[in-house]
């Protein structure tokens, strides 16, 4: 099994990529049978320059920017930069939260 990008913590990537012996699927236990590989030279993701040129390129800011992918420090830090270059409200849900947007 290759693994071409991050596998954020917490999730069924990271856990085979971290050496699992068995996982869970829908419920179900499963034995990891395959050779793990890893590909770290591509990913699916814009650095943080590139992102910061994006949401940069907006006409007006959002009333909000809810940041809900990556692990803990890296939202924390990339919504630090946000709010110190763009001055944009920003939220960090955390699993389980409910947002009433409005």
């Amino acid at each position: 099994m290759l693994f071409t990008g991050y596998q954020a913590e917490g999730t069924l990537g990271r856990e085979i990529v971290d050496g699992a012996r068995e996982v869970r699927i829908g419920g179900e236990s499963y034995p990891v049978r395959a050779r793990i590989a890893e590909l770290h030279a591509m990913s699916a993701h814009a650095d943080r320059r590139g992102l910061l040129a994006w949401l940069g390129g907006f006409s007006a800011p959002p009333r909000k920017l809810f940041l809900v992918h990556g692990e803990a420090s890296a939202r924390q830090a990339f919504a630090d930069t946000v709010a110190a270059d763009l001055g944009w409200p920003l939220v960090l849900p955390q699993w389980g939260d409910v947002v009433t947007l409005d």
